[in-house]
């Protein structure tokens, strides 16, 4: 594979690790694959979709279990404010060290640094879209802050893929509640197969790489709780084609203010008889 410094670029270098804040919406569910069921091909990117990437033979059955969406409103990262959706379905057994770990498998961002640099660090499948996040009635109040979230293709915003109508909770609706991943019984190691390159990288950032890479996300933060159901028709969360029909619980965490790091990658080795993990450079 070629590198980036034989194909010169125009997006910003930011080398891990990411000291970032911002606000995070988490909504979490449960899959159970029935006979050894993959998740749906709208659980991928379109880009890794074709590739070994969701390739249950070479990058490893699901397992299933906790799954997530994610949306972060960051403020400050290495690369500037962006915003992104994050899609986890589960876990995924992991070929090079016989382990099982979660891994994300639809990520949006707004922004092309972000993706380039996403892809680069931490083997994450981002691609570009648009975000709409549409204000609540109350733009005072200390509680959710949005009525809606959608997020769409950035060649037709006006039709999103995803859509979320988010409401307050009578009780705890106020960010008092601590949250720490660090202290979660939930493990987030996340590990990740390489990816497959666009043939547009220098344009999309969507740049491929050839290891398998760890990484274990840390947030931390005061949280509260909010609702939330589908906005899109029959009450839908994804339309099963840019987003999958995911149903999570209607009960989020809402961290207004959190602080996120994201570390240097460990990069995923086999080691004979036993697994291993080495620090990214």
């Amino acid at each position: 594979m070629s590198t980036t410094s034989e194909n010169p670029h125009s997006f910003t270098e930011a080398p891990a690790p990411w000291p970032c804040r911002g606000e995070v919406l988490w909504l979490s569910g449960y899959s159970s694959p029935a006979s050894g069921e993959y998740p749906h091909d709208s659980a991928f990117n379109d880009l890794e979709r074709s590739s070994s990437y969701a390739d249950p033979n070479i990058s490893g059955q699901f397992r299933g279990g906790l799954n997530s969406i994610m949306i972060i409103r960051y403020s400050d990262t290495p690369v500037g404010p962006y915003d992104e959706i994050i899609w986890i379905p589960g876990k995924f057994s992991s070929p090079p060290n016989n382990s099982e770990a979660l891994r994300v498998t639809r990520i949006y961002v707004s922004s092309k640094d972000s993706v380039y640099n996403g892809r680069k660090n931490w083997n994450i499948p981002k691609e570009l879209a648009h975000f709409t996040f549409t204000p609540s009635s109350d733009p005072n109040a200390k509680t959710i802050p949005y009525s809606k979230i959608a997020v769409a293709p950035v060649s037709d915003p006006d039709e999103p893929f995803f859509v979320a109508d988010l409401t307050s909770t009578w009780l705890f609706s106020t960010p008092v509640i601590p949250f720490n991943t660090s202290y979660s019984p939930v493990s987030m190691l996340c590990i990740y197969p390489p990816l497959p390159q666009s043939p547009q990288w220098r344009e999309n950032g969507q740049v491929g790489t050839d290891r398998w890479w760890s990484l274990a996300a840390q947030i931390k933060g005061k949280a509260g709780l909010f609702r939330a159901k589908g906005g899109l028709e029959g009450e839908k969360f994804g339309d099963n084609v840019g987003f999958p029909d995911v149903k999570p619980m209607s009960l989020g965490f809402w961290l207004p203010d959190a602080e996120m790091l994201f570390d240097v990658g460990e990069e995923v080795i086999e080691a004979k008889g036993n697994s291993d993990t080495k620090k990214g450079k």
